[in-house]
């Protein structure tokens, strides 16, 4: 799940993070929680995704649809238990 933190300074800027994050389906349910939060000059993502290659694709998708806003990544990642 992708949402915008309450507090965005730039909430155009956090939206547009949000939706292209949003749009991706290894990024919805299970596998991320993540929280934009955007001012004037940086976009943060803050939360948790399942493994690295999700951490990187939401990176990826973060700095296409910031724009010129520097990117900064607070995200962690939860290996799933396998049974």
């Amino acid at each position: 799940m992708v949402r915008v933190a309450m507090n965005a300074a730039d909430p155009n800027t956090a939206w547009r993070v949000r939706d292209a994050l949003a749009s991706h389906p290894l990024l919805g349910g299970a596998t991320a929680q993540i929280t934009v939060v955007a001012s004037h000059h940086c976009v943060v993502l803050e939360g948790w995704t399942v493994d690295d290659e999700v951490k990187q694709l939401a990176m990826r998708l973060a700095r296409r649809a910031a724009g010129q806003c520097m990117v900064q990544i607070r995200l962690t990642s939860r290996q799933l238990a396998r049974t």
